[in-house]
Parts: C-alpha cells; structure tokens; sequence
C-alpha cells in the first residue's frame, strides 16, 4: 500500500500554518477527474453491497437517511486504488509535517436527496484506537454542498487537550438507529470518565466556527482531536457522499486500553501491539499508505530487520491484488 513519490505535492507555506493552527483547511481541486469518477464509482458500489459494520441512521420520525460503513476500500477497487495511490495519503503526510501516513481509518457515508440529517458535533479521538497529534482525517466530498450542510469545525479545538466523550451521537432525540450489521456496533465505543462535551449548537456564538462551500474533487483535511459536525436541512436537493480517510503519522500511539473502539484496518489483530506504542513500528496493523523516498522507520533504520508495507500488485483484469511484503533496510 506504501507508495513513494519523489515530486511531493507543493502545498503553500499558508496552508500548511493553517492547518496546524485551525485544525482544519479546505484544499481546491485534489482530485483529477478519473480519481473522482472512482470516487462516485466506488461510493456507489460500496453502498450497494455494504459491509456487516454498517450503521444506518434516521430522524426520529423516520424520515431521512444517513447510512455509514466501514473500510469501503477493503471492497471497492475503485476506492482501494483511490486511496492506495491517489494524493490523499500523501496530502495528510504533508500537513502533519510526517515522513509517512498510515492508515488507520477509512470510511463511507451516504446521505440520500430530501432531509439531510445533522450530524452531531464530535471529535474522532474517542472512537478510535490512537492519540496523539499525528492525526489527519481527509474528508472527499462527492457532491456539491453548501457551508450550510456540509462538514463544519470549531477552529483551533484541535489545540484545547482534552478528550470528550461520545454521549453527544446517543443522546439526541432527533437522531434514530435504523439498522446495523452485525460485526460492529457504535454502542459502548469509548471510554469511561471523559468530560462531555460543551453545547457548541446552544451556544454558537461563543465559538469560532467555520465551513466552506465544498465541490466534487476538493477535499477538507482536519486534525482527528478537532470538535466538528454538520448542520442538517429541511429538504436539500442533492445526494450528499463522502469517503474521509484517517491517516496517522509515525509516533501517533496505540490506545490499547479501550474496551470497544473503531475497527482496525483489514480487522487486524493489534493484541501484540503494546499500548502507548507508536504506530510507526506496527505498520501490519497501520498500513503504510506514503511514505517519503529513503525513509525508514527509526526502529528499523537502526538495524537490517525487514519491515512490512501493503503495496497493490496489478492483476490482468486491472483490480489489482493487495500482498504483504517485507523489505529489508
């Protein structure tokens, strides 16, 4: 899954700076026209033949529908490939200031045309397996969205140090559970003890909150530790697709002290991964997505121990077949 590229992408020294004082930058035209045709392509068939950690979600009157999936990479070719080699890896990488970007979560949703469900204002950290700074979220939009029902943030969260809990998703009212497969389950995904979280939709104007008219090909990179949701609408005439894709810097660290968090890539077996470990050194639980030309990790740069990398081997018919290969230093 690793790919090196040795002309980087050149981001402006601006949008780097505010990304790591906002938490959180809309980058214009990432993808070239046949990525998003593997975009819509691959959103299509992912939600047309879900996975079992599906998660459906309706108004409290049944009206509306978000439907969220898990790992759609792992059987859409054509987001696999988007994801594999597209920029978004290394788009991550860069803003993170890292040597590499592993992957430690991709995800679908779908919103259909009509009522556009909000989505509850949340951080990533406490759903997920890891902590640290070295936490990118690359979020694809496949349609046109207006600031007024797309993704929305509060700036500089990312900075506050603080862990909130996850009660926000199960305690709204307008909020329903319709359906969910049978291998993951939002219930219970968290921790115990962590503060809950400010009442930024009673108190809007005491936060400083931004958004952004979004297109097909851009993408809205944000920091996992930033505070951020999505208003909802009365009727919006668009379907509203999305495919975010986490990636983790090096020295981001393995929480393995959850007792239910997000699934881990390819649902791999993280029991021997220590916690507080940094990732970096575990890249067959985290895949390597990118990775800088000559770059090693520092726990295998200082001996001849081979590391492991996923990479994408073509196939005739073009899909290509994801291998596990060890390279030596």
């Amino acid at each position: 899954m690793a790919s090196t590229v040795e002309k980087g992408l050149a981001l402006p020294p601006e949008t780097i700076a505010a990304y790591r004082r906002d938490g959180a930058v809309l980058v214009k035209n990432l993808l070239s026209d046949q990525d998003l045709k593997r975009l819509e392509n691959g959103l299509e068939e992912a939600h047309n033949a879900p996975s079992q950690m599906f998660s459906r979600y309706t108004g409290g009157d049944d009206s509306g529908e978000t439907f969220v999936d898990q790992f759609p990479g792992e059987r859409s070719a054509d987001l696999r490939i988007l994801l594999e080699q597209g920029p978004c890896a290394e788009l991550a990488a860069r803003l993170m200031g890292t040597p590499s970007a592993q992957l430690v979560l991709d995800q679908m949703f779908y919103k259909d045309a009509g009522q556009v469900l909000a989505t509850p204002w949340h951080q990533d950290t406490p759903f997920l397996r890891v902590r640290g700074s070295q936490m990118a979220r690359v979020w694809l939009p496949c349609d046109p969205s207006p600031a007024g029902v797309t993704l929305e943030v509060v700036r500089g969260s990312h900075l506050w140090n603080v862990v909130y809990d996850t009660s926000g998703r199960a305690s709204r009212s307008d909020l329903a559970k319709a359906d969910e497969g049978d291998a993951f389950s939002y219930d219970g995904v968290g921790e115990d003890n962590l503060p809950p979280l400010p009442d930024i939709d009673a108190h809007r104007d005491s936060f400083d909150i931004i958004s952004w008219d979004v297109e097909p090909g851009d993408a809205v990179v944000f920091d996992g530790n930033i505070l951020h949701g999505a208003s909802g609408r009365a009727n919006h005439p668009r379907k509203r697709r999305a495919y975010p894709c986490m990636f983790g810097g090096p020295d981001l660290q393995y929480q393995g002290e959850m007792a239910q968090g997000m699934p881990l890539p390819d649902n791999s077996d993280a029991s021997t991964v220590p916690h507080g470990a940094r990732i970096g050194d575990h890249p067959d639980v985290f895949p390597v997505v990118w990775r800088e030309a000559n770059w090693l990790p520092a726990s295998k740069a200082q001996t001849n121990a081979p590391w492991q990398c996923l990479y994408l081997l073509p196939e005739p018919q073009g899909h290509g077949e994801l291998r596990l290969i060890s390279i030596s230093a």
